[in-house]
Parts: C-alpha cells; sequence; structure tokens
C-alpha cells in the first residue's frame, strides 16, 4: 500500500513538472512572484496573445499553481503557494552553475609562451 502511494505521489510531482516545463509559464510565475496580476498585464508583460497566458494561466490554476480572483471587471492571478516560484529558481541557479561550469570547460588553455 505504502509503495502504490509512493508511486502515486511520484507521478503526480511528474505532472507537476511537466506543467512547469513551459518557458510561457515560466515567465507568468515569475511576474506573479512580484504580486496579483491583472491578466492584460501579464499580456503586456510577456508580449504573448491574450489567449494564450488564459490557455496557460487555466492549466496552473486547475493544477493549483495559481489562483484566481474577480475585481470589478477583471480577473487577477496570484501564486497559490510562492514555494513554487523557490522550486523554480533553485533549479535555474542549479542550471545556470551547471551552464557557466560548462563555459569555462569550453574556453581553450592560453598557452604563455613568454613573450
Amino acid at each position: 500500500m505504502e509503495r502504490e502511494r509512493e508511486e502515486q505521489l511520484y507521478r503526480l510531482q511528474a505532472d507537476l513538472c511537466r506543467v512547469l516545463a513551459e518557458p510561457t509559464r515560466l515567465k507568468i510565475l515569475n511576474l506573479l512572484g512580484e504580486g496579483s496580476q491583472a491578466v492584460k498585464d501579464l499580456v503586456e508583460a510577456t508580449g504573448e496573445r491574450q489567449a494564450k497566458i488564459s490557455q496557460h494561466l487555466t492549466v496552473m490554476r486547475q493544477r493549483g499553481i495559481v489562483r484566481a480572483q474577480r475585481v470589478g471587471a477583471e480577473v487577477h492571478y496570484s501564486l497559490a503557494d510562492p514555494r513554487i516560484l523557490q522550486a523554480c529558481h533553485i533549479t535555474r541557479e542549479i542550471l545556470l552553475q551547471h551552464l557557466t561550469q560548462q563555459a569555462s570547460l569550453a574556453v581553450p588553455f592560453v598557452i604563455d609562451d613568454g613573450n
């Protein structure tokens, strides 16, 4: 029974990672890290079409990553749990460190010939 629960948790975690594995969604999460935003503000900040932003927000809302709240005629979105942004930042830091290490290995050695 415990093994089944663990397997289910891994599947759910993989699903969450798949949802986050989309550049526009990562941009949206970073913007929402600054605070609640209206859809029109997210459209302006990302340069994407409103339909595309709305689709991404719907997927993330269904997975419990963001929350929607009606404010007058607008719908504002916010992070459901700020730790999701921390997780994204950690993976980005790891990626940047890895890229930096690769770049330093790719730099040709400079041989000092004494001149």
